[in-house]
Formats: C-alpha cells, structure tokens, sequence
C-alpha cells in the first residue's frame, strides 16, 4: 500500500522539479536584436570551446559581464567560474547555460561574441542572438 502511495509522489514530486526550472534567455534573429536592443556598444569575442567550458562549470545558469574588457562569468549562485565580481552591487547578466548552447547550435560559428549594448548584455553567433537575460542584481533569483 506505502509503495503504491509513493510512487506517484515521486512522479509529482519529480515533475514539480521539471517544471519550476526556469529559462532564461531568447534567441532573436540579430538583425532584429540591434533594431529592438540597440547598437553593441562594446564586445568581447571568445572561442566557443572557452565558452563551453564556462557553460559545464557554471551549471544550470552563467552569469556574464564584460565592464573590465574582459568577459567574466559566475555560476547561478555568484561563484566564480573565470574572474570575479567587484562588488557584490555588480551587475551581471544571467541567463540558462541550455540557451547559450542553443545559441551556439544555431549559429555554428567557432568564436561567440558577449556584447554590451545600451541597456543590456547580449551574446551573438553569427546571424543569432540570446537576449531576455536578467540583470543581477536586483533579479538574483
């Protein structure tokens, strides 16, 4: 009788897990990103390989931000993957790793490029680009 009962527990208890993951992240067609997001004010190119490293370390999410010239990245939880944040008021763009390397499926070039534009980060391969990122701080969680 217990193992009848917990079963579907599980598969309710599983589901819930499924489903409360939340992506972060959509991919545009960058012609339109530029229309809609604004001219990339600064940039830094880094070869997918690097950046696919960064993905598998962060975990479910990465964090970027290039204000130094250089492109950092923490994990969902502010944790250094490469570089650091300044200060904990320091702005970084999170976003699901799934979509970064959906992003890097599409547009099949071997260097990505994470740009900083008027009011936000973006991350271009070739003809696309993964915008709806969340700034954090203030959206951490």
């Amino acid at each position: 009788m217990v193992t009848k009962m917990f079963v579907p527990f599980l598969f309710v208890l599983f589901s819930f897990n499924v489903l409360s993951a939340q992506v972060i992240g959509e991919i545009f067609d960058a012609d339109y990103a530029n229309k809609e997001f604004g001219e990339v004010v600064s940039f830094v190119e880094v070869n997918n390989s690097e950046l696919t490293g960064m993905l598998k370390e962060a975990g479910e999410y990465i964090m970027l931000n290039i204000n130094t010239g250089n492109g950092r990245a923490l994990n969902g939880e502010r944790k250094s993957v490469t570089g650091f944040a300044e200060s904990e008021s320091e702005v970084f763009y999170k976003m699901s790793t799934s979509q970064v390397n959906l992003l890097l499926k599409k547009g099949g070039k071997k260097t990505t490029r994470i740009e900083m534009r008027p009011k936000t980060l973006t991350v271009t391969n070739s003809a696309f680009t993964l915008e709806m990122v969340l700034g954090c701080p203030p959206k951490c969680d």
